[in-house]
């Protein structure tokens, strides 16, 4: 690939991020990129074995990386994705 076309697609994928980054607030995205938690579903419960604490998008103490506001480590919502088991330190 020559550099010239390289270039150019960088320069169109940050084209297209930026152009993407204006259309969140039209689609009720808050300005920091996160649904607010009526769009995600949120409930102050657990939903079985789902909660937020378990989360991959959770930040202890009480916050999330796609749902704004205060996030309680007991509650759920419908954008609940299982965190991945962390491996041993040391172990291959």
């Amino acid at each position: 690939m020559s550099t010239h076309n390289h270039t150019r697609r960088i320069f169109l994928h940050g084209l297209l991020a930026a152009g993407c980054v204006q259309c969140l607030p039209r689609f009720g995205f808050a300005e920091t990129g996160k649904m607010n938690k009526t769009q995600a579903k949120y409930q102050d419960k657990p939903k079985g074995d789902q909660q937020c604490s378990n989360c991959m998008y959770f930040i202890a103490p009480s916050a999330c990386l796609v749902v704004d506001g205060n996030i309680s480590p007991d509650a759920w919502c419908s954008l609940w994705i299982k965190k991945p088991a962390e491996e041993p330190i040391g172990k291959i």
